[in-house]
């Protein structure tokens, strides 16, 4: 059974997260397991006495149950290498995974990094599953009040951000935290949350934590799980598991993956971007589903330097790579 996460501790995060990067926050202290390059993983939902509901299997990296291992796994890490002796980025982490057969790979996947705005994921999550006992959830309102949470929290583009005094519904409220990455809408979707909502997707979703380790990080293996189970549709109802990756695809940043991926093809994701300053590097993240007509894949892209548009062209670069090499190698497979 895992540890349950300090909720205080999130909180705290939350708002200096805010304070620090003003394009969103990052769980407390969470981090992956570090054996799992050479072990198969089974997730099931957590509470239950009679059954056990399985939700994600992974295999350990690179296994296939019909296909030899990813064979372009080297040339994206030849590219990462790249980037990092080059000085275009200190370090960076990828994550590839097959939804069909489920073998994945990694690149320096046990480094951690500040997930920022990502962590608007897990908000999302829990306020859909509230949603799957009571639908009218969604409708209900909340007023954002002009406080001091209004200045820290001010993060979206003019006119995509919610009102200080102004009623919003809570579909209205997950539209903008996802779409424009507003941090207004998730401090007040999150503070009506509680300590077992925000567990509950935690341990759902295959994401461990250590309350006693004060660094605000996550690797790009242990993000993963969110995607991999929403995918699944197994934490969520399918029709809630629906609307979460629908808010996904409505892409808050058009510059990242989806900009390596021909025009017409759906990808539902979510950056995150801290600023850095004061003698702290820069670092921007993406991860997202890319529903290739035929093979539908996850990638997941996390960067640390000094120059947010080199590593928004990198993000757009390894997207390229990546579904270039898919798209051959479908198109090898129908020719057989």
């Amino acid at each position: 059974m895992m540890q349950r996460i300090n909720y205080r501790h999130i909180m705290s995060y939350l708002v200096v997260g805010a304070l620090l990067f003003g394009a969103g926050w990052g769980a407390h202290g969470w981090y992956q397991r570090h054996d799992h390059r050479h072990k198969g993983r089974r997730v099931a939902l957590q509470g239950f006495r009679f059954t056990s509901p399985l939700l994600d299997v992974e295999l350990p990296e690179g296994v296939n149950i019909t296909r030899e291992p990813i064979p372009f796994k080297y040339k994206v890490e030849a590219y990462v290498q790249r980037q990092v002796k080059t000085g275009r980025v200190r370090k960076m982490a990828v994550y590839y995974r097959d939804l069909l057969d489920g073998p994945w790979f990694g690149i320096n996947e046990d480094e951690e990094f500040n997930p920022a705005s990502m962590m608007k994921v897990p908000v999302m999550i829990a306020w859909l599953k509230r949603a799957e006992a009571d639908p009218q959830v969604l409708e209900r309102t909340f007023v954002f009040d002009k406080t001091k949470k209004d200045e820290v929290a001010a993060d979206a583009a003019p006119g995509h951000s919610i009102t200080p005094g102004q009623s919003y519904r809570v579909k209205e409220l997950l539209r903008y935290m996802m779409n424009y990455s507003d941090n207004r809408a998730m401090i007040l979707l999150f503070e009506r949350l509680n300590t077992q909502e925000l567990n509950a997707v935690l341990d759902g979703m295959d994401i461990d934590n250590r309350p006693k380790d004060s660094n605000n990080s996550i690797s790009v293996h242990g993000y993963s799980g969110f995607f991999r189970i929403l995918y699944n549709g197994a934490f969520l109802n399918r029709d809630m598991s629906e609307k979460a990756l629908e808010l996904l695809s409505l892409q808050d940043f058009p510059q990242g993956i989806a900009a390596g991926v021909p025009k017409g093809i759906p990808v539902a994701a979510k950056y995150g971007v801290d600023e850095g300053g004061a003698g702290k590097d820069a670092q921007l993240h993406e991860f997202g589903i890319v529903y290739h007509r035929s093979q539908p894949y996850i990638l997941g892209i996390m960067t640390q330097g000094h120059d947010l548009d080199r590593q928004a062209e990198i993000l757009r670069e390894i997207s390229r790579m990546v579904y270039v090499e898919v798209d051959s190698a479908v198109l090898k497979s129908e020719r057989r």
